[in-house]
């Protein structure tokens, strides 16, 4: 997963979460990524896959902080790249 920000805008702490085709409910967290406040590209490797039984449908990004003061976050690029088996 690739993000990159606006300086001063970005979010410091953010969960991954994922839910399961079967549960259109309850989201789980897989992983937590902490993005530097810089506006360069960032790389973030994730583990292989969710914790999941049947797969995942969707995922959902959660930014739990920010390094502006309001809150504010501007994400200028954000790529998911991988496999799907």
């Amino acid at each position: 997963m690739t993000f990159t920000f606006q300086g001063g805008f970005v979010g410091t702490r953010c969960s991954i979460q994922f839910r399961e085709p079967s549960d259109d409910r309850n989201w789980q967290s897989w992983v937590h990524i902490y993005p530097e406040d810089v506006n360069r590209q960032q790389i973030f490797d994730l583990p292989e896959a969710p914790p999941a039984d049947n797969g995942v449908e969707t995922i959902k990004l959660v930014f739990e902080e920010s390094s502006d003061f309001f809150g504010r976050i501007t994400v200028y690029d954000m790529k998911i790249e991988g496999l799907a088996i």
